[in-house]
């Protein structure tokens, strides 16, 4: 088993290790626990708040420092979504690190505590990854312009109609493209008369944007991810990550939610 920090190396990253070997201790597992600062390598795994903890590869809590008893409880837990879900009600701290994985910090009340001059300069690293980060965007241009065929239609929604989200930030990874990308391809390929329509309605999201905001306390995000809405209720669908790699398998996954939701 593997778990992994996700975090800048803030104070409460730091705690939340530490209460990671405490949990693995008082389990007396053979667990191997790695500590992940590299933004990109967090980007990856699609996190929006850290600090953030992944079991074997799945992240189970974002943005709170869980405690060694919540841990324990997900390393002893059949099934890691639902213990990550009721193990987060229990944390030593709410607030999340000054790190969010998608955004540049921006507040000089930044819970690592570090000074002006710090703030400014990783700013200026944020502002230069995301530059970088918008020029390899461009270079995926045919991506790009199939995800658009699809979302910038100007057919008007249906009453009652199934909106079909893929969140993202300003910082995208090939994962995230990817996603995107067979996203899209999985709803063109069987719905396209549904989204002439406008029975059906798919919208890529950049959850980075002010006016965007409201989705993360909306649909309770704590990963980048695919989500499905209609008539008020939505439904998740986070394994995409763990499909990315297997296109036939998430096409199905997609669909079978879309079927399910549109009845």
């Amino acid at each position: 088993m593997k778990i992994q920090i996700l975090g800048s190396g803030c104070e409460k990253c730091h705690k939340l290790a530490a209460n990671a070997q405490t949990a693995v201790k008082k389990l007396g597992i053979d667990c191997e626990i790695e500590k992940v600062t590299d933004i990109n390598k967090i980007t990856e795994f699609g996190v929006m708040m850290t600090p953030a903890l992944a079991i074997d590869g799945k992240v189970v809590s974002s943005g709170k420092v869980l405690t060694p008893d919540a841990i324990a409880t997900l390393l002893t837990g059949d099934e890691l979504q639902t213990a990550g879900n009721k193990a987060q009600e229990t944390t030593e701290s709410d607030e999340p690190c000054c790190g969010c994985a998608s955004a540049p910090v921006t507040e000089p009340s930044c819970c690592c505590g570090k000074g002006k001059k710090i703030l400014t300069v990783i700013l200026i690293l944020f502002v230069l990854a995301s530059v970088a980060l918008m020029i390899y965007r461009e270079s995926k241009s045919e991506t790009i312009a199939s995800s658009s065929e699809v979302q910038n239609s100007t057919i008007p929604a249906k009453e009652g109609a199934l909106t079909v989200y893929y969140f993202h930030g300003v910082q995208r990874c090939a994962t995230c493209q990817k996603i995107e990308e067979l996203t899209t391809k999985a709803i063109k390929n069987k719905y396209s008369e549904a989204l002439a329509d406008g029975s059906l309605v798919f919208k890529s999201v950049n959850i980075d944007e002010p006016a965007n905001e409201h989705f993360i306390k909306d649909f309770q995000l704590s990963i980048r991810s695919v989500v499905m809405q209609k008539d008020g209720k939505y439904e998740k669908f986070d394994d995409v990550w763990s499909l990315v790699g297997e296109p036939e398998k998430f096409a199905t996954y997609i669909q079978n939610g879309v079927d399910k939701l549109r009845k």
